[in-house]
């Protein structure tokens, strides 16, 4: 259950994002400077910090950096488009998977007293939480709003 409800947060940030044009996607920012490439490569860094560097002791992986914000000013510093942005992150996540899939939900991380199932829960909560901002950016964007697809009829 909890593996789905991670896999769940992720499908819907991808489909948030999905269709947005490079112009939509960059022309819209908070005014702390959260941006929708921002928030992707974030939710990427941060699986990719909890779960491999944390979590499965995993030396040398970049670290993207953050400002004051946490989030902002991502995008500048990458400089990739929207669709290579989502699949980076969406291969993050299967190499996160991976990782996860030869644990037990109670082994204990590479750098510390903190369970896999800890690590889980936490990023649950980091992907909800910048769902809802990527959610805010979205509708400014393009003004799509909604939790996920409307149902084919």
């Amino acid at each position: 259950m909890l593996l789905s409800n991670l896999q769940r947060q992720r499908d819907l940030v991808m489909w948030k994002v999905s269709g947005l044009s490079e112009g939509d996607a960059r022309g819209v920012s908070s005014p702390s400077g959260l941006t929708i490439h921002g928030l992707v490569l974030h939710l990427m860094d941060v699986e990719r910090s909890w779960v491999r560097r944390w979590f499965a002791g995993e030396a040398g992986l970049p670290y993207l950096g953050v400002d004051s914000n946490h989030v902002g000013g991502l995008a500048e510093l990458d400089g990739s488009s929207l669709p290579e942005v989502v699949a980076a992150y969406a291969a993050e996540s299967a190499r996160c998977d991976n990782a996860v899939a030869i644990h037990a939900l109670d082994d204990i991380g590479a750098a510390g007293p903190r369970t896999l199932r800890w690590v889980l829960h936490h990023l649950v909560e980091e992907t909800a939480r910048h769902l809802g901002h990527l959610d805010l950016l979205c509708e400014l964007a393009d003004g799509r709003t909604g939790e996920e697809p409307a149902p084919q009829v």
